[in-house]
């Protein structure tokens, strides 16, 4: 009886121990999961990247004047011209033909003359020019007027405008076109009077450049001037010039090139009958013709030493050559 008692006693003690154990301990309920973190994919993290910090000082804007200074461009060119080789007088240069018997010996001794290109490029396909020129004296000049026996004359300033207005699409053909007023800026460009006429006001010109390239070594070219004397504000041919100058050039490398031109200028001085009572009459005043050799000694640099000969001299003789120099140089 004892012993069925005890029994009982451990039997009931199992029991209650075990359903204390799932009091404690009740089953887990089940995560709930938003339906979006199914159906939307992670956001990557976001990474910070660091800018590099330059160690050079950011560029300062330009100023007007450097502007100004870019599209501004500077050159320089100068023609020597010898005595004739028959006489070789310093005193005396061979800057013109013969006339009426008189020989080839100009009022302008050894001479520089000389003009410098300022040029300013707005954009377009023209430049704005600025061109002074004026003449260095090499020797006394005894034939000159008192007013024009300085070592150096300013001759004139040309304002206008420069640049090729046309090309053809091979770039074998150029037009480049150089409309412009020259100014009088001296005593002897200012002063040129006439008791006729009256007192120059200034100068009208129209240059134009016709070139074409038939290859890398044969070039032809043709220099024309279409140039006004302008009295007491008189627009007419009372003074005119017309200026043409064929040229050819072979080039031998890079840096050498032949030249030979030949000029002829044809003018109308002071012949004109709304003013004088005479017909206008343009005679053939000059005929010149000459050859030599362009080098470049840099990039910027390059001369042109030459021979040249006043072709319709009478008689034609060693008196009618002279020697010259050209000297061009990209200052900018």
């Amino acid at each position: 009886m004892k012993s069925t008692f005890l029994l009982l006693v451990i039997l009931g003690t199992l029991v209650s121990s075990q359903a204390f154990g799932k009091n404690k301990n009740p089953t887990p309920k089940p995560l709930r999961v938003k339906k979006s973190a199914l159906t939307a994919p992670a956001k990557p993290q976001t990474l910070t990247t660091l800018t590099p910090v330059s160690s050079q000082p950011a560029e300062a804007p330009k100023s007007s004047f450097d502007k100004f200074y870019e599209r501004l461009s500077i050159g320089y060119f100068g023609s020597l011209t010898s005595p004739n080789l028959e006489t070789w007088d310093a005193r005396r240069g061979a800057t013109s033909p013969a006339f009426s018997g008189k020989t080839n010996n100009d009022t302008y001794p050894l001479n520089l003359w000389s003009q410098v290109n300022f040029g300013y490029s707005f954009g377009g396909k023209f430049k704005f020019n600025v061109i002074p020129r004026f003449t260095t004296f090499l020797n006394k000049a005894p034939d000159q007027d008192p007013g024009e026996r300085g070592m150096v004359i300013l001759e004139d300033a040309l304002v206008g405008f420069s640049g090729v207005i046309y090309a053809s699409e091979d770039k074998k053909f150029n037009w480049f076109f150089r409309p412009g007023i020259r100014l009088p800026t001296s005593h002897a460009t200012r002063h040129y009077n006439d008791a006729t006429f009256g007192r120059l006001t200034y100068n009208i010109e129209f240059l134009n450049v016709f070139s074409y390239d038939f290859n890398s070594k044969w070039q032809i070219a043709v220099t024309s001037q279409d140039r006004y004397w302008i009295f007491e504000n008189r627009y007419n041919a009372s003074r005119n010039r017309f200026y043409t100058a064929p040229y050819i050039t072979y080039t031998i490398n890079d840096t050498t090139k032949i030249q030979a031109y030949y000029e002829n200028m044809l003018e109308n001085n002071k012949r004109w009958k709304s003013i004088n009572g005479k017909n206008p009459s343009y005679r053939n005043v000059w005929q010149n013709a000459y050859i030599g050799i362009a080098k470049d000694i840099t990039p910027k640099l390059n001369v042109y030493p030459f021979i040249s000969a006043f072709v319709n001299d009478v008689p034609f003789s060693t008196q009618s050559f002279w020697l010259g120099l050209w000297v061009s140089y990209q200052i900018k």
